[in-house]
């Protein structure tokens, strides 16, 4: 039975990946921690790859990889700088990472996703929302980032001007957790290369 990741919104994603004709490589952008979603796509018979430029996340994952016997091929990396060759990958995404980095660090990273995807790939990327209530980060400042990089609803779209937007969503989640409530806004794009 395979086991249900935490990263609900991939399974949207996996669903068109699955339905597109391009073989199965997939890279995350910001793969690391101590559950890594890329497990998901690796379930499914996807070649996978990561980068993580942090480096406990990274060391999380290689420790989960080891044990799970899982090979997930994540390397240390900067999504701003992919050391791989234009077109190398099917899918690309990046969840719950992207926003930790500036806008002007944002739009390189978006380059690069656009640059390692083949024509006709999918990429997910989610961004957090202006509606996001939270005025700080939930984990360490980021290259020099105090905060997240909030977008307005279409905002976004900027990013995209060569892809065809196939689904946007806004999420607003409000949810108890560790005895707190806490309230997220995140806008979710899944994107097809021209």
């Amino acid at each position: 039975m395979r086991k249900v990741i935490w990263a609900t919104p991939l399974y949207k994603f996996l669903r068109y990946c699955n339905d597109n004709p391009l073989d199965k490589t997939v890279l995350d952008c910001g793969a690391g921690g101590d559950d890594p979603p890329l497990q998901l796509f690796y379930e499914y018979g996807y070649e996978t790859f990561g980068v993580e430029v942090s480096e406990d996340p990274f060391k999380q994952a290689k420790k989960f990889c080891k044990e799970h016997n899982m090979k997930l091929n994540i390397l240390k990396g900067d999504m701003r700088y992919l050391s791989f060759r234009s077109g190398s990958f099917s899918f690309v995404y990046s969840f719950n990472a992207i926003f930790f980095m500036t806008k002007k660090d944002i739009a390189i990273s978006m380059k690069e996703i656009e640059r390692v995807l083949k024509p006709s790939g999918l990429c997910f990327v989610n961004f957090v929302s202006v509606d996001e209530p939270d005025k700080g980060p939930f984990c360490k400042p980021f290259l020099g980032n105090p905060r997240f990089s909030k977008h307005e609803d279409d905002e976004p779209d900027k990013y995209f001007s060569n892809f065809e937007i196939i689904h946007k969503e806004k999420r607003i989640i409000d949810k108890k957790t560790h005895g707190k409530r806490l309230v997220q806004a995140y806008i979710d794009y899944i994107v097809q290369k021209k």
